[in-house]
C-alpha cells in the first residue's frame, strides 16, 4: 500500500512539473512593449509562416497589403512562428533580409512599419532584450521579444504568439478543442494577470495553427500559413481605427 501511494504521489508530482514546465507565464516574466498608433491606422497580422519549412510563395501577403487603401497608415503585425528552427540562433539582419524577400515587402508606400512580435520559446530566433529595430531596403522592422500592446484611440489590442501561456502549439489547440476553449480562457487570465489587460481590451495570439474570433472573451488567432498540424488557412486579422476586429482570408495561390 505505501508503494503504491508513493507510486502514485512520484507520478503526480511528474505531471505537476511537466505542466509547470509547460507554461512559462507560471515560472516567466514577459517584456512589453507599448506602440501608439493614429485613428486613421490598419493593422493586418499574421503568424505562423515557418519560413524556412515553407517553400510557398508568401508575397500574396504584400500584394494585399498593396491593394488596400493607400491613404491609410498599415502596421503589418508578424505574430510568432516566422521562423521554423532558427530558436538557438540570435536574431540578426539576415533574419530580417529574409523576411523581407519572402514576403516581397519593398516598395509599399503606406506600409509604415512591421512589427515582429517573436515566439519566446521555440522556433523563432533569440535576442538579449526586449525589442530592436531594423531599417533595411526602405521597410521599417521592429523586433519584440515578448508581448506587444498597441494603443489606438480609445482601444487596446495586446498582440503575443501564445507559447508564453502553453509551450507546445498542439497542446494548446487540443486544450481548446477537447476541454471547451480552456486554452483561450488561459490566455485571458494570463495577460491579464501579467499585463493589467482589461477585459475590454483584445488579444491576438496565433500559435495553434486554428483561427477564430472569440468575441466573448475577445480574443482571436490569426490561424496559420503552413501544413502542419492542420491545413494552412492563409488567414490574418484585421483591425482598424473604429476598433472592428476582422478575421480575412488572403488569396494566395492562383486556383483560389
Amino acid at each position: 500500500m505505501n508503494q503504491a501511494i508513493i507510486a502514485a504521489s512520484l507520478i503526480l508530482g511528474l505531471i505537476i512539473i511537466l505542466a509547470i514546465y509547460e507554461m512559462p507565464f507560471i515560472y516567466d516574466n514577459a517584456y512589453v512593449a507599448t506602440v501608439k498608433l493614429n485613428d486613421d491606422s490598419l493593422i493586418i497580422t499574421v503568424s505562423d509562416l515557418h519560413l524556412e519549412s515553407n517553400t510557398r510563395d508568401l508575397s500574396c501577403i504584400s500584394n494585399y497589403l498593396r491593394s488596400l487603401n493607400q491613404d491609410s497608415n498599415i502596421y503589418l503585425i508578424i505574430n510568432g512562428d516566422l521562423f521554423d528552427r532558427a530558436h538557438g540562433q540570435s536574431l540578426s539582419q539576415s533574419h530580417i533580409h529574409e523576411l523581407i524577400h519572402r514576403l516581397n515587402l519593398t516598395s509599399i508606400g503606406s506600409l509604415r512599419e512591421v512589427i515582429y512580435v517573436m515566439a519566446m520559446y521555440d522556433h523563432d530566433p533569440r535576442v538579449n532584450y526586449g525589442e530592436v529595430r531594423y531599417e533595411i531596403d526602405g521597410v521599417n522592422i521592429r523586433a519584440v521579444h515578448g508581448v506587444l500592446r498597441v494603443v489606438m484611440g480609445n482601444n487596446t489590442y495586446w498582440f503575443l504568439h501564445g507559447d508564453y501561456v502553453v509551450k507546445n502549439g498542439l497542446i494548446a489547440s487540443l486544450m481548446n478543442k477537447l476541454l471547451n476553449g480552456t486554452y483561450d480562457k488561459l490566455v485571458r487570465f494570463t495577460v491579464s494577470v501579467k499585463t493589467g489587460a482589461k477585459a475590454i481590451d483584445w488579444i491576438v495570439i496565433g500559435h495553434t495553427h486554428v483561427p477564430g474570433i472569440n468575441r466573448g472573451l475577445r480574443i482571436v488567432n490569426t490561424g496559420s500559413w503552413i501544413d502542419r498540424f492542420v491545413n494552412a488557412t492563409d488567414t490574418a486579422i484585421m483591425i482598424d481605427g473604429l476598433g472592428n476586429v476582422e478575421l480575412i482570408r488572403i488569396k494566395c495561390d492562383l486556383t483560389e
